[in-house]
């Protein structure tokens, strides 16, 4: 049984905010999650909630400079956009030839890659820190909690949930095998045409006529015009074609033995990236731990906390981190070699990213979301998630889910904090009530209580309790396990 343990803080309020740069004008709620189930996160992070290793906030948004609503694209119905399939284009390009793009065209590419990822540095948004520092719970208790708190807490999809193996990535994140072919041309479309040409020559080759010939052209045109996302990632040449370099992407669960063996090559591309990509100092490699590795989620029936790893060769040169929840795969961190930035790493990852989400889809129909952290609409950087199409915005007042088109950038530009949702009586559904504020449960001393059981022992009102339940949802205040000293 996975069960949650939290310490609320309350109020984080006036320190610098990431974005618009202003001293003090952020304002977030905070708590430290000691242990988080997987199920519980989800519930949170649809409330507005973000992780940032195990410190879990949510911006107060009406207050905040910055307001920063909570995005998902719909990854089953993703569409690849022009700019996208350039991407891809030319990672396949790179793959097959070795050949970098000129510097002009890097900095065009550079230019459309503004933000470098949908979950990366450039957002600010995990550089939340708490004002207070979490208590040591003693490990006794934690694990004395299990078999009490599988009596009380209610029944969550965690429960309910089969083994979710993590299939690996074969057909989706493959190694590309592609010919080597130093005389094709910079220029696209006389690129295009000498592949055409070459495709008309094979086929040539096996004996067709030229009327047949054209009409498989067409017809490979056709399909070719309707293509994937994952046909778009795997598309792989003839079984005699010779790469010049392969890519491999290994999935690797933060807490597993395989993990702790790269663990050295990860931290020294982070400190790359950061010097180089961000002019920060590279700090410790406890500082890494504490950002990128250790995570609140207890790895449950497949779910948790994983980086992917891009192996060029035998290089690393970039990591996603991604959490595996009931409904989603959760954007953490993207961070990459500065060497490969001609290549749109940051995008290439979120593509990534979004046929692993779809490829766990296929066996677990519940996964069926890409998170892509906040979407902050008064930071133009921050405009580039609305690419990812389709995409929805989290309404903060009745949490409701809605589709970022016109209507919700026109309410965006008038105010940076609106109810999205225009029904007037449309409420949060998942709102705790009185009297669910006394089915709250507690870790009190050595015990673990309902809120109207602590009153009895202590006789001493909790006023900070109701703003908690508030936050965290009635679902999500009667199952986590609250600590109070």
């Amino acid at each position: 049984m996975s069960y949650s343990v939290v310490e609320y803080y309350g109020e984080n309020s006036k320190y610098q905010c990431g974005y618009c740069k202003q001293s003090s004008s952020c304002s977030s709620y905070g708590m430290w999650a000691h242990k988080l189930s997987c199920q519980d996160y989800q519930e949170l992070i649809d409330r507005g909630w973000r992780r940032s290793g195990c410190y879990c906030y949510k911006p107060m948004m009406d207050v905040t400079c910055c307001p920063s609503y909570t995005i998902k694209c719909d990854a089953i119905n993703f569409r690849l956009n022009k700019s996208h399939k350039k991407i891809i284009k030319r990672m396949n390009k790179f793959l097959r030839d070795g050949i970098k793009e000129t510097s002009e065209q890097e900095a065009q590419s550079n230019i459309n890659d503004i933000g470098t990822h949908l979950g990366s540095a450039c957002d600010q948004e995990h550089t939340e820190v708490p004002s207070m520092q979490p208590h040591v719970l003693d490990p006794d208790v934690l694990n004395t909690l299990t078999h009490v708190n599988s009596e009380k807490r209610s029944s969550s999809a965690d429960d309910k949930t089969s083994a979710l193996p993590i299939p690996t990535l074969s057909g989706v994140v493959n190694s590309s095998t592609h010919t080597s072919d130093s005389s094709i041309s910079n220029q696209p479309k006389k690129a295009k045409l000498r592949r055409i040409e070459r495709k008309r020559e094979k086929l040539q080759k096996k004996g067709l006529s030229g009327a047949d010939i054209e009409q498989l052209m067409q017809s490979n045109n056709q399909k070719s015009a309707e293509k994937s996302l994952e046909e778009f990632l795997s598309e792989s040449p003839q079984d005699n074609d010779s790469p010049a370099h392969r890519l491999k992407i290994v999935t690797l669960l933060t807490s597993g033995v395989k993990f702790q063996e790269s663990l050295h090559v990860s931290f020294n591309l982070y400190k790359k990236y950061q010097t180089a990509i961000h002019n920060d100092p590279p700090g410790a490699i406890e500082d890494y731990l504490d950002f990128l590795v250790k995570s609140p989620l207890k790895p449950y029936q497949g779910f948790g906390t994983f980086h992917q790893q891009y192996w060029l060769d035998d290089r690393l040169i970039a990591v996603g981190v991604i959490d595996v929840l009931p409904n989603c795969v959760s954007s953490v961190y993207f961070f990459y070699d500065p060497e490969y930035k001609f290549l749109s790493l940051g995008t290439y990852g979120s593509l990534r990213e979004l046929a692993y989400t779809r490829s766990l889809y296929k066996e677990y129909p519940s996964i069926s979301n890409y998170y892509m952290g906040f979407y902050i609409h008064s930071c133009p950087k921050m405009r580039y998630k609305s690419n990812l199409q389709f995409s929805y915005l989290l309404c903060p007042e009745a949490y409701t889910w809605h589709l970022l088109d016109r209507t919700v950038v026109a309410k965006l530009d008038e105010n940076k904090y609106s109810r999205l949702n225009d029904d007037p009586t449309a409420q949060d559904t998942n709102k705790a009530t009185e009297q669910d504020v006394n089915d709250v449960l507690l870790i009190f001393g050595r015990s673990c209580m309902t809120y109207t059981q602590y009153l009895t022992v202590v006789g001493k009102e909790l006023p900070i309790l109701f703003e908690y339940a508030r936050l965290v949802g009635k679902s999500c205040a009667k199952k986590m396990m609250l600590y109070r000293v």
